[in-house]
């Protein structure tokens, strides 16, 4: 074969560009869903330059570095909208005693986590994040939000950059009452001090000042009380006789989050359940809904509260667990209206892995299982609900989602060349319903290669995985936590658990 000389010899052009990654199947997420076959992503200045054939861009862009991704599929990276800071060094404690779950973990951030612990947990989270392919990750602080000190958050936050993973820090109030007791380590001595409502808005006001859009912007700061209505149930819908208005106390924290929104021209995150739409609409000045917005869960809700979410814009994500089978999450009548809904993981404890992969097939088991209905929740709407809807859902489509021409260079590749992902056919089919986030080859955040054949760029991770040990086993010791890592006498070779002692004393708390 005659050799042919590239075009940008022909032009005589030496300028190289950042990164140039060919050879592979190129899943854009883009508004036509192209599927390049031999495809090729241009890289320069953070930015995507260009999508497109192999040879074309070969030809047209000198690189740096060339990435080959034969037997790789090339995609946006995964945008998991809702997940929890501090949950990575908690992972499975308390699942005997799920019920009690939540009070247990509350008063551990409330009361025996150092400034430090952040820190630790950050940087486990955020390699967690890299190695499955999740490029921008939502973190709620705590169980319930904290935001007594902004010190946990900006720790947290340090973490994620270090490592090179995107950050939009949730932090807000959580539920009354006022004033809250809250707990700071120094010197390894417990100073627990009463907190008003006015001083965690002070916080949570600190916080969104210093982050949002820190870091070259990879860190991005929302306003997240923990329901948008304080008056009901927090964690499961409140029955409908059971509603009986909003209180003053639910009227004034909508405003002030409106307020701190409108102030710093961020966003708001939230959890909600059904009955809270019903009542949140009623403030039409303040309701915490609308496009700028992105609610987590909407388990339980009514038909009615479906149609405000479509109806004002709000955005959704839910996540895929046993909740969903007692009180569902109307994804597909949401989507049908209109609303764009997310998959994410709210990871990662008490027993969730941030693994998009996982999340996007446990939900359509489990709506397909609600609706008895196979044909729900295809595989293609399924990875858009991690891409470019979840990009959406965040407010940051414009920059993230999908590979387009411009749009931030946050990239991941699948390596298709092993047995459970093969025959290479079916590209889409195979991601999402065959792949893990062990699976993930490549991954790129702003244009800089940060994992490359699985091998952690950025940081040290065996420091990581060893400090974060650590910290755990400090802060496990500190908490009291160990009973609540012990099984039970039911948990070899009975078919049901029990648990046949009382673990949990809330008198206590």
């Amino acid at each position: 074969m005659t050799w042919a000389p590239p075009l940008f010899l022909k032009l005589g052009v030496c300028n190289l560009i950042d990164l140039l990654l060919v050879n592979g199947v190129v899943i854009t997420m883009d508004k036509d869903r192209r599927v390049l076959q031999d495809g090729a992503v241009a890289i320069d200045k953070g930015r995507i330059l260009e999508v497109g054939d192999t040879q074309l861009l070969k030809d047209k862009y000198p690189a740096q570095k060339v990435v080959d991704c034969a037997h790789h599929c090339i995609l946006p990276g995964f945008v998991d909208a809702h997940g929890h800071g501090g949950h990575s060094l908690f992972k499975t404690i308390a699942t005997d005693n799920i019920n009690d779950w939540m009070p247990i973990m509350t008063n551990t951030y409330k009361h025996y986590v150092t400034d430090d612990f952040w820190y630790y947990e950050g940087k486990l989270s955020a390699l967690e994040r890299l190695k499955a392919g999740i490029t921008t990750g939502v973190s709620v602080l705590g169980s319930m939000p904290r935001s007594d000190d902004p010190i946990f958050a900006l720790n947290h936050a340090k973490a994620y950059n270090e490592v090179g993973v995107r950050e939009i820090v949730a932090t807000g109030p959580c539920n009354p009452p006022w004033p809250h007791p809250f707990s700071r380590w120094v010197d390894g001595q417990k100073v627990t001090k009463e907190v008003t409502y006015e001083q965690v808005l002070a916080g949570a006001e600190a916080v969104i000042e210093a982050l949002n859009h820190a870091n070259n912007d990879k860190t991005r700061a929302y306003i997240t009380p923990f329901v948008i209505v304080t008056s009901v149930n927090p964690s499961y819908p409140t029955p409908a006789d059971q509603l009986f208005g909003l209180t003053d106390f639910d009227r004034y924290q909508a405003r002030k989050i409106r307020e701190i929104a409108k102030k710093y021209d961020t966003r708001i995150h939230s959890d909600a359940f059904g009955g809270m739409i019903h009542l949140a609409i009623q403030d039409k000045e303040y309701a915490l809904l609308g496009p700028d917005v992105h609610l987590q869960h909407c388990r339980g809700i009514s038909f009615d509260e479906a149609k405000i979410l479509a109806e004002t814009g709000t955005n959704v994500s839910a996540s895929p667990g046993f909740g969903q089978i007692n009180a569902r999450t109307p994804i597909t009548e949401l989507l049908e209206m209109g609303a764009t809904v997310a998959i994410t993981t709210d990871g990662t404890s008490p027993m969730t892995p941030f693994d998009m992969f996982q999340a996007m097939r446990r939900m359509q088991l489990l709506q397909q299982a609600a609706l008895r209905d196979y044909y729900y929740l295809p595989p293609g709407k399924l990875l858009e609900m991690v891409t470019i809807d979840a990009a959406r859902c965040v407010g940051w489509d414009d920059e993230l989602g999908s590979l387009e021409a411009g749009k931030k260079a946050d990239v991941i590749t699948v390596n298709m060349h092993q047995a459970h992902l093969n025959p290479e056919n079916m590209h889409v089919h195979r991601v999402v319903y065959q792949a893990v986030g062990g699976d993930v080859n490549h991954v790129i955040v702003d244009g800089e290669l940060i994992m490359d054949e699985r091998r952690v760029l950025t940081v040290d991770e065996k420091q990581i995985l060893k400090d974060a040990n650590e910290e755990a086993n400090r802060t496990i010791e500190r908490a009291g936590l160990e009973i609540y890592m012990q099984p039970s006498k039911y948990f070899w070779g009975h078919a049901r658990a029990y648990l046949d002692e009382r673990r949990f004393d809330p008198t206590k708390l």
